[in-house]
């Protein structure tokens, strides 16, 4: 990632940055696409598709990325975070331990009591996997990994969901015929999710809920 975030002020301007040059560039696709039926409307609609994705995936997996960097560059001990930063803190070392009995178990145990007071060091580098077709399964492991809350997000499952089934039959060049008035709704709905994250992110960035809770 070129920017480093340490900040809060620094997360909000970095992922307000990359929000505010997708949406205009939406609005630019957006404007191209005619209220009147016509060829030229079915070839708009069919193009503006992959680009509404593309634009969602990429920032769902930027601004994600942003946060767990912000968060990282905490080191703060194990013991004030939540159990999935302390996952990813530890998990090269977990990921070495060999688990079969009892004696490996305690050692487990006192492995991770030890470790308990010690300054995290969270993976951030490929950690944050949209694996190309952002389905919300995978859209709901991303927000656990960062801890944010999904009850905000779940009503946005079958918009998430049925954007990648379009983009991916439009990308896989069969026809399909895009109706405009639903486009219109993926168009703002998709606009309002990205609103959505932004706001959580930033939210849970200034609230410090990366912590654990007390």
């Amino acid at each position: 990632m070129a920017k480093k975030v340490y900040t809060f002020d620094q997360l909000s301007k970095t992922i307000g940055e990359d929000y505010a040059w997708r949406r205009k560039e939406l609005k630019l696709v957006n404007d191209l696409v005619s209220n009147n039926p016509s060829p030229k409307q079915n070839a708009a609609l069919r193009f503006a598709i992959p680009i509404l994705y593309a634009h969602w995936e990429g920032f769902a997996k930027k601004s994600t990325e942003i946060y767990l960097e912000f968060v990282a560059k905490k080191f703060l001990k194990h013991s004030e975070l939540k159990s999935q930063f302390i996952a990813l803190s530890l998990s090269k070392k977990l990921g070495s331990l060999e688990i079969k009995n009892i004696e490996e178990k305690t050692k487990t145990i006192d492995f991770l009591i030890n470790e308990f007071e010690k300054k995290s060091n969270i993976l951030t580098t490929n950690v944050i996997q949209t694996k190309s077709n952002l389905r919300y399964d995978i859209f709901r492991e991303i927000i656990f990994i960062i801890g944010l809350d999904e009850t905000k997000f779940i009503n946005y499952k079958g918009l998430i969901d049925d954007l990648v089934d379009s983009r991916n039959n439009i990308a896989h060049g069969e026809f399909l015929k895009v109706d405009f008035n639903t486009y219109q709704i993926i168009f703002n709905e998709i606009q309002e999710l990205m609103d959505l994250l932004k706001t959580e992110i930033e939210n849970s960035a200034l609230l410090e809920e990366f912590k654990k809770s007390v």
